[in-house]
Parts: C-alpha cells; structure tokens; sequence
C-alpha cells in the first residue's frame, strides 16, 4: 500500500466537521455504521475511550420510574444469559443490573485491603487472566494511541505535547482563517503545507506525501497505519474539518487555499520532529531498547502519566524506592480490590449457586452487556407505547379549510396539534428542503447556499432579485457594513485597547447593558436602524441560450473595460474592446497595439479565456428550472406527502428557522435538511412554481394532479425558538381570499401563543410567553430553545393514525400515504434517502453528546472562542469542538436529552418498506440497527421490528 493508501484506510475513523456558519449535524461514528451497531460502539469506545451507554444508575432510574418495562427489560437481559447457558441465573442477574451495578464501584476500595480474607481460588483465576504478568502486552496496551513526544513527555516529565498541540492549531487556526481576522496569512493560495514550508522557513522541495514518507522513516515508525490514526486522534475535530474541506470540491475556501490530511500530517510530524531533535528517544527503536532495560520504571510512569496510578505507588517513586517491587505491589494490590470487590458484590447479591470464580465470568458477561441491555429496553418499552397508539382507532378530521405542510423537525409537532385544534385545518410533515435542493443566492450577497441536505449537491440555481425599489436599504445597508468595518478592523489592530473604549464604547454600552438588562427594547431598537429588505422574486424560470452568452459576454466587456482604464494610456473604442474579447476567448487575431505582459495578465489574473467563457456558460445554465423539472419537484412533494386531490383552497408550506443572539451554534437550530440554514427560500420557490399555470397543467396532463385554480400555495416560517409564523407573497390574493386567510392567519397566531404556553412549562427559567421571547433576544441565554434535544423517533404515515397523540415534540413527522407509492417503493427510498439520513444524524449526534460531551460533544458554551469562523475551541487554542455543547442536551449537569436511536415507524405494507431499504442509500445503517426500524402493516394487520438482521412480528392487529 502506497502512503496515502495507509491515510485513506484510517482517516473515515473521524466524521467530517462541517463549518459551524451551516452547521450540519452528523452521527460521530460515521465511519463505523458499515458494523453492527454494537459491535461499532465497543470498537470505538477502544479507539476513543469514554462511554458510548449512559450510567447504569441513569436506566435504573428510568426503570423505577416506569419508563423501562420490566418485561422489555427480562426479555433482552434473557438473550445474552442464554448465549452462555446462564439463564438459571436470570434473577441473580435482574438484581445485579438494578441493584449492585449502579454501586459497583463502592465495592472496590484500598480501606478494605488486609480487613477481608481474599479468595484464593477467585484470586489465581484473576491473576491468570490478568494482563499484569505480561509485561510486552501490557505496554502495548498502554502505549496504544501515544505518540513518541506524548511517551517522551511520561517518561522524562516534559510537557511537549502542550507545546505541539499549540503550534499545530496556531498554524491550522491561521491558514484555514475564513476572514474572521483582517490580518491574514500570506501565501496560502500554495496549499497548506507549501505555505508552512514559507511560514516556518523550511528548505524543503519535496511534497507533504515525501515528508511524511521521510518523517516516518526517521521515527522508525512499525506501524504506519496505526501511527497516522494515533496523530488523528490528537486535534480529530480539525482533521476532521480538514477532511471536510479536501473532499468538498465546491467548498470556496478549499479551491483558494487547497489543503489536505497528508498536509495536516505532514506538519504534525514536522513538529514532533522538531521537538524530539535533542531528545534521548528520538525514534521507537530507541524507545523499544530503553523499554527493554526499563520495564517495571516505564509502565509505573506511564500510569501515572494516564492518571491510573494511585498516590501511594507515586509516593514510592518519589523516595526512591525500586520500581520492580512498587509495581509488584501494584499488582498484587490490585487483584487482592478486583477480588474484594467480586467478593464483596456477590456477599450482598446473596447468591449461594455459584462459585466466586464462575460469579467472576457471571458479572464479566453483564457488565460488558447491560449497556446496550438497558438501551434497547428503554426503546422498546417506547416502541410497544408508540405502536399501541399509532394503532389505536381514532376520529376522522372534518374538511380542512387550509393545509399546512411543515418540516418533520421535532419542534413542529406542538404547532402541528395546536394548529389543528384551533380549526378545520390539516398539517402534513416533509424534509424541510421540500424534495428541491437549490443553490440559492440571496439578495445583495454574492455567495450561495446549498439548500439542501449535506449529501445532496443542487443542480438548480435560485437567485432572489427585488421588485421594488431599495434605496433606503441600500443607504441603511451602507451604514451598516461600513459599521461593521470600523469595528473588524479595530478588533484586529494591536491599538485597539488603547482607542476603542473612549472612541466607541458607548456603542458596545448600548448593546452590552441593553441586551443584558432590556433585550426587548434593545431589540426593538436595533431593529429600526437595521435595513429593511424590499420585496423580492426569484429567477426561477431557464435562460435561453442566447440571454446566457449575452450576460457572460457582457461580464468579461465590463472586466475589459475596467481593466483597459486602469492599465492602459490609450482609450478603446467598444468595438476594440469586443475584439480584444473575441481575440481571447475565440483565438481571433488581434490588430490593436497592446502588450503582451497585459494579454497574458487578462487571461491569467482576470480569466478571460475561452475556458471561463464554457464555465460562465455552464453556470448560468443552472439558473433556475425547466418547465418539466417544475413539475417534477412538485408532483414529487405532493406525493410523497400524499396530498394529490381534494385540496382546501389555501395550501400552505411552512419552513423553520431559530432566532438566538449571540450563539455560535444557531445554525444547528435552523433546518438540518437545508444544510443548517432557514428553509424559507425553498418554500417561496415551490409555492412559487405551484402557482404557476403552466405548471399546473402540465401537472395535470403527465400526473393525473389536478390542482383547482382557485388553489393558493402561500410560503410562511416558523419560527422555533418563538413558534410564531410568518406568511410571504400574500399579494397574489384577492381582497376576497385575503379576508378569508387573514382568518387563517388569525387562527395560526392563536395556535403559537398555545404552542408557547405548552413549551414554558418544559423550558428552563421560563414561566410565561413573554420570557420565551425574550430568550431569543438575550445575549446571556445559553439555552434560547431546546432544539431538537428530545429527539427519538420519526413517523412516516398518514397523519390521521398520529394526530390524536401528544409527541411532546420528540419525534419527526414525515407524511406518507404508502397507497400511491409504486411498486418500486420510490417515495419512500427517497424519503430514506434524505429526511431519513437527517433524523439518524441528528439523533445519533444528540445521542453521543449526551452520553460523553467530554469525548463526542463541545463541552461548555462558557468557555467557548469562535476560530477562523470555522467552529468554536476552548479558551485560547483547543482542538475544534465537535459535537453539541453541553447546554443542548444537559440541564443542571444531568441528561436532558434521553438517548435512544431512532425509533422509525414506518405505516406501509412490509414488502414496500424492503423495496425501499433495498434501494436506499440508508440501506447500511437500517440493517447494522443504528436505527430501530418498525413497520406498521395494516394490510396484514401486523407491526414488525427489526432485530438481528430479521423482521419480527411484535403485534398481531385486529
């Protein structure tokens, strides 16, 4: 295997992190759903360490609450004993789940050291399969993961790693800077290694590829592949974003300054070159011959440097006594706690049928078990409560006057219910991108959004473009930029502290006390200074071939012209102009005088080239949709919503987004299938093209849907953190439908206000409607919304079988009428394909931020730094913050979010669910089970699970 064969082979072991401005949620194991889910959990709790299950006292908890069914909880623990022929013991090993594991550590403590006799026979069995005795495979184990400056730092009290760590992130921090500092790096168009070769002054003219290949050679490194997974793991959030960006052929930031993981290796082991140069071990065959005459020393001082070894055996060290007897003693003392502590456990469980040594393996199985035991039983307690009621029989809804289709997001499903008992109204659930991916460029901004999920690239174009004019905007807007200038670069420029408080102080005054102390008037002021977007349209109709040449043309004349004026003495005519165009890009001889130096300069520098031209061409021609991809995305939405007839006359689609100040992680609260941002756009888009005539009828024509004229589609947003809505384009209605919707808009404000008094009884610090909103306001508020915390599970059915049950927004809605479907499952692969993979990431991403924040989420936001805007890092400099902070998933240090997988009903026949799980590219994740998938047949009137790779019936139905 080549070098970057070695990389490639570790480097999924880290998900990609993508950039917190679209914050994406995503499973942090993502590299290891191609196992069994847990098979995949105890391989990476080896390689991460940390806790993949929640305590034992947190399910215990649960279960003496009622939460846990007892008979989910003996079902699943019955498996296992079974497996090892010790389902005699079932109830010795109920009460060692309840009652002896949430205290087990009580049981092994150095006060019961020489107070109890130690079984000899339990002790001979531990000691034989103890790893103490050697001493090669015991410092494996301990090395596992540790570079050579991180051993040289145990073994001889250095503090490198401090030192490497910081260098490394200072460097990464500033290369891959996205303009949050005015003072960028220099030279980084070279690529990132290339630019650290100029920024450390390195003679070096090989690539990061022959430096690692050269650095490794001087480690003397055994493993390679080991070694490059061992570096990952150090600062895995900026590989990981690293990775992100290398692989993202579209990500701006990449095509301008490209980087990679063998770049990023590449400086790592600079570093760690560099730092061991002077060293005693500077390579591991030195470390492998200083193992050999120091053995007892190396593994005392590597225990104590990983915090496993207790005070006393430290104290020893310190007065200089022998290491081969302070480790004998370690090990003995050891044994003798595992014993006691076996002992001990098995004298209060009261068990007289087994032996100490049979009760050692006993308690081996169910330790290594309860986790995942516990686990499934708190889910499938959920999912036996769920699937009685999506069964149960309820009443049907009266003819709605209105419909409102919202994102399956969690948070809609309070709204959903308060909306249909205001009125005769409908709601229906669907991924919030809508079945159209866009790339949508928002007005007066030059970059674009892919609105659509992280694996989705849009093929469409979408710019917005005012019809109105905007020049009060653009006044305000100039204020406002040339504001956040003054203030940029002040922050960036080594006077600031000198000037900035006397000089502009009471503007950070205002903000600072307003925000604080009256965000709601503070608000409302900063809201009248901001610039008011005028109305706006779309560009969602094709350009001709010939509008497309016409604008790339007149782009590459108006770059001449400007060119020629700075450049050049001589003033050209247009008709020169356009021969000196059609001279570059067409290869058309030239008669003008002009130098060659600024030719080449126009075509390098200013890419007027034929190439350009094609790529301009190509671009534009994505500009907005045909006529058939029209109604394709819109026969696409209705079916798989299932709304293709008796359409009420005002059809409503409702996007979401959050509202929060000062909070880096916002985007993770707006809409996960949009790529972390507002799904507003695609929801004026779709409701744009649904009420275009043309596309109606052709809708009509080629689908069979026909939709009546005096049917509006009209856009809105809901807003999570406040649950109001907000409609757009209301000016395509008459007076008359606006009286009858100004109703419905009536109705729907009346469904926020109870959606806010429902949530303020589970938000923290909140009492009333009025302290709801003023958490979105607040600077200080860390938690302006639950988000998606909570999250469990994800219905996909009509919502005539759910919408008598109150979800307490924890499971997603996906609306889907199997009964139009075709035999090839396509709705719903493609409603696996997208809502789906969404739901598992966000669940899965909750999940492991819940059950170790410290290794798979961001810690605290208190001590939280926005870096490069890229993502958040403790303090000064810390590897980048992967998952979600502490505040999203914990209230008061204990778990606010229940960790489950997602639990999927799916209402559809059997064989159509495994259509589509065949076809999807879900496909590997639903049968490893890192979702809990359960299929709701009526038609052969019964429910299935999904379990150890079969479908299970788990209810017959009448």
């Amino acid at each position: 295997m080549s070098i970057q064969e070695r990389l490639n082979a570790v480097k999924d072991t880290v998900p990609h992190y993508w950039p917190i401005g679209s914050f994406i949620h995503h499973n942090p194991l993502k590299g290891f759903e191609d196992l069994n889910f847990k098979e995949a959990l105890d391989k990476a709790q080896g390689i991460f360490g940390g806790k993949v299950y929640m305590e034992p006292s947190y399910y215990v908890n649960l279960y003496q609450q009622g939460k846990i069914e007892a008979a989910a909880l003996e079902k699943n623990l019955l498996k296992p004993l079974k497996g090892h022929g010790l389902e005699a013991h079932f109830d010795v090993a109920k009460k060692f789940l309840i009652e002896i594991s949430p205290k087990w550590k009580s049981f092994r403590s150095y006060g019961d050291l020489g107070k109890y006799e130690v079984d000899q026979a339990l002790y001979a069995y531990l000691d034989e399969k103890a790893v103490y005795h050697h001493n090669n495979a015991w410092i494996k184990k301990l090395l596992k993961y540790m570079t050579l400056y991180e051993i040289n730092d145990a073994l001889f009290r250095t503090d490198d790693k401090e030192m490497i760590e910081k260098e490394v992130i200072e460097y990464i921090a500033r290369f891959l800077d996205e303009e949050q500092t005015t003072l960028s790096m220099a030279d980084r168009e070279r690529g990132m290694f290339n630019a650290f070769k100029l920024y450390e002054g390195i003679e070096y003219h090989g690539d990061s590829q022959r430096y690692v290949e050269e650095a490794l050679e001087r480690l003397k490194v055994k493993d390679t592949e080991a070694y490059f997974l061992t570096h990952i793991l150090k600062l895995h959030g900026w590989a990981g974003f690293i990775k992100y960006r290398s692989e993202d052929p579209d990500y701006f930031s990449q095509q301008q300054y490209p980087s990679s993981l063998m770049d990023y290796m590449a400086i790592r082991l600079y570093f760690e070159l560099k730092y061991l140069k002077n060293k005693k071990i500077h390579d591991f065959e030195l470390l492998d011959a200083h193992i050999e005459e120091n053995r007892a020393s190396v593994i005392l001082k590597l225990l104590k440097h990983k915090g496993k070894l207790p005070g006393i055996y430290i104290d020893d060290m310190e007065i200089g006594t022998e290491c081969e007897a302070i480790l004998e003693n370690y090990i003995s003392d050891q044994l003798n706690l595992d014993a006691l502590q076996l002992q001990l456990s098995k004298g209060v469980l009261g068990d007289g049928n087994m032996s100490l040594t049979e009760y050692a393996k006993f308690v081996e199985l169910l330790r290594k078990e309860e986790g995942f035991v516990w686990l499934k039983s708190l889910e499938d307690s959920y999912i036996h409560k769920y699937v009685d009621e999506l069964t149960a029989q309820n009443d049907a809804a009266e003819p709605p006057v209105a419909s409102a289709t919202f994102c399956l997001d969690v948070r809609s499903e309070v709204i959903r219910r308060s909306i249909e008992q205001t009125g005769p109204y409908s709601t229906y659930g669907a991924g919030g991108f809508l079945g159209l991916p866009i790339a949508f460029v928002e007005f007066d901004k030059a970059h674009e959004q892919f609105l659509a999920p992280a694996i989705v690239k849009p093929r469409n174009v979408v710019f917005e473009i005012p019809c109105e004019s905007y020049e009060e905007y653009s006044s305000k807007k100039g204020i406002s930029k040339t504001s956040k200038k003054i203030l940029s670069d002040l922050k960036n420029n080594p006077y600031t502290p000198y000037i900035m408080v006397e000089a502009i102080g009471w503007i950070f005054g205002i903000n600072l006390f307003g925000k604080t102390f009256s965000p709601r008037k503070t608000e409302k002021l900063f809201r009248k200074m901001k610039p008011k977007k005028p109305k706006t349209t779309y560009t969602l109709d094709k350009l001709s071939a010939d509008d497309i040449e016409r604008y790339v043309k007149k782009l590459h004349i108006r770059i001449l012209n400007e060119v020629l004026a700075n450049h050049h003495n001589e003033e050209f005519t247009q008709n020169d102009v356009e021969a000196l165009w059609k001279h570059l890009v067409f290869n058309d001889e030239l008669k003008l005088s002009i130098s060659e130096e600024l030719i080449e300069k126009l075509q390098t520098h200013y890419q007027i080239t034929q190439e350009d031209y094609t790529f301009q061409k190509e671009k534009l021609a994505m500009v907005g949709f045909t006529v058939e991809e029209k109604v394709m995305y819109l026969n696409n939405f209705l079916t798989m919503i299932g709304q293709v007839d008796h359409f009420p006359e005002f059809v409503t689609i409702i996007g979401h987004g959050s509202v929060s100040d000062n909070n880096p992680f916002e985007s993770a609260l707006d809409c996960g299938a949009c790529g972390g941002n507002i799904s507003l756009p695609n929801t004026r888009a779709l409701c744009m093209i649904a009420n275009t005539p043309e596309v109606r009828e052709k809708l009509r024509e080629d689908k069979g849907i026909d939709i009546p004229e005096g049917v509006k589609f009209i856009p809105g947003i809901h807003t999570t953190t406040t649950d109001t809505i907000k409609f757009y384009d209301t000016d395509i209605l008459t007076e008359e439908e606006m009286k009858k919707f100004g109703k419905v808009m009536a109705d729907f404000n009346m469904a926020s206000a109870a959606s806010r008094d429902e949530r303020a009884t589970f938000l923290p610090n909140t009492h009333t409607q009025e302290d709801m909103m003023i958490k979105s306001m607040d600077w200080s508020e860390p938690r302006p919304e639950w988000g998606l915390a909570g999250n469990m599970g994800v219905f996909a059915g009509p919502r005539s079988s759910s919408r008598h049950i109150t979800f307490n927004n924890r499971l997603f809605m996906h609306s889907y009428d199997w009964t139009i479907d075709n035999e090839n499952a396509d709705i719903l692969t493609r409603i696996f394909d997208g809502p789906l993979i969404v739901g598992e990431w966000i669940n899965l991403e909750h999940y492991f931020s819940t059950v170790d924040n410290r290794i798979y989420g961001a810690g605290s936001k208190v001590y939280h730094n926005v870096v490069a805007k890229v993502g958040v890092y403790n303090g000064n400099y810390s590897d980048l913050k992967i998952g979600l902070p502490t505040q999203s998933v914990l209230l008061e240090g204990e778990a606010y979010h229940e960790p489950v997988r997602l639990l999927s009903f799916i209402e559809a026949p059997l064989e159509k669910v495994g259509k589509a799980v065949e076809n999807s590219i879900a496909k590997t994740f639903i049968l490893n089970e890192w979702i809990r998938p359960v299929i709701i047949d009526k038609e052969a009137k019964k429910v299935y699970a999904y379990e150890s790779g079969e479908f299970i019936v788990i209810k017959e139905l009448p």
